[in-house]
């Protein structure tokens, strides 16, 4: 992903949060918290136009370690990362390992609410299916749809103010 469109990706997920819709996930208190320093400076508040020159460059530091993601969002820092402690080191998120979910670094906004909503159906449908899972798979599966209904429960959630003030 190119810088540009890291940069109008991190401007949208700032705009969605300024919004007030809600955000969970390990990295999601840290980034409510760089935001709102944001919002303090800019003096971003309803009805007043902040600069979008001067936002873009306050988020172009959250763009270095930035990995978008189908069911969230990685804000890849090695130290903290459960994919790198999973895993020979290389420097960049490894989503395959399916930690994401419960990772410091995840971020989950509105964006990926749509998507976990079908990654949950999704699995479902494999749990309900006569196909004859295994233990192992069935209680992955289950697994699975428990952590994208919490996930999804915390999005859906009344619409988040007391960091916004």
């Amino acid at each position: 992903m190119c810088a540009a469109v890291r940069s109008d990706y991190v401007e949208d997920l700032y705009r969605d949060w300024n919004d007030g819709h809600r955000s969970s996930g390990g990295a999601a208190s840290r980034l409510n918290a760089e935001f709102a320093r944001i919002r303090r400076e800019l003096g971003d508040l309803p009805g007043i136009v902040a600069s979008p020159a001067r936002l873009r460059t306050m988020l172009q530091h959250l763009t270095k370690t930035l990995h978008p993601g189908i069911l969230n969002d990685c804000f890849y820092q090695p130290s903290s990362a459960l994919c790198a402690k999973r895993a020979q080191h290389t420097g960049r998120p490894l989503p395959l390992l399916t930690v994401c979910l419960n990772c410091p670094n995840a971020r989950r906004s509105s964006v990926h609410l749509p998507r976990m909503t079908t990654a949950r159906a999704q699995a479902q449908r494999l749990l309900d299916a006569p196909t004859g899972l295994s233990r192992l798979q069935t209680a992955a599966l289950t697994t699975h749809i428990a952590e994208l209904d919490h996930t999804i429960e915390e999005l859906r959630a009344a619409p988040e103010t007391s960091t916004h003030g």
